[in-house]
């Protein structure tokens, strides 16, 4: 959905850290058996920052946190395999599928389908 968003939506919407940080919030909130999401971006990818990453995790107490992990962890730096591998499997999504595949006629579009 994320990589989805950042290509088709408007700047104001790409450009609202609250979105991209509630968007992280939600997933651990609505489901108890994610500790931990995140969506961080490539160095130089979202605004002025060189690095963002919008965090959230659960505590051991129950409360969620939420944080820009790249403030403590600058993951391109410590050559994190589990972002290699997200930005690995991103580039899969983005360079094999259709984004947005239309079904239409001649004259107007009748479906849309998101694959």
């Amino acid at each position: 959905m994320l990589t989805r968003l950042w290509k088709y939506a408007g700047p104001a919407v790409m450009h609202s850290e609250y979105l991209l940080h509630a968007l992280v919030l939600a997933m651990v909130e609505f489901d108890d058996d994610i500790f931990a999401a995140g969506n961080c971006y490539d160095a130089h990818q979202y605004k002025d920052y060189w690095l963002f990453c919008p965090f959230a995790y659960r505590l051991p107490e129950g409360p969620i946190l939420v944080k820009d992990l790249a403030v403590e962890y600058k993951y391109l730096e410590n050559t994190s395999e589990w972002f290699y591998m997200a930005r690995k499997n991103a580039e899969r999504v983005i360079h094999n599928y259709n984004q947005i595949a239309t079904g239409e006629s001649q004259t107007t579009p009748r479906y849309i389908f998101f694959v």
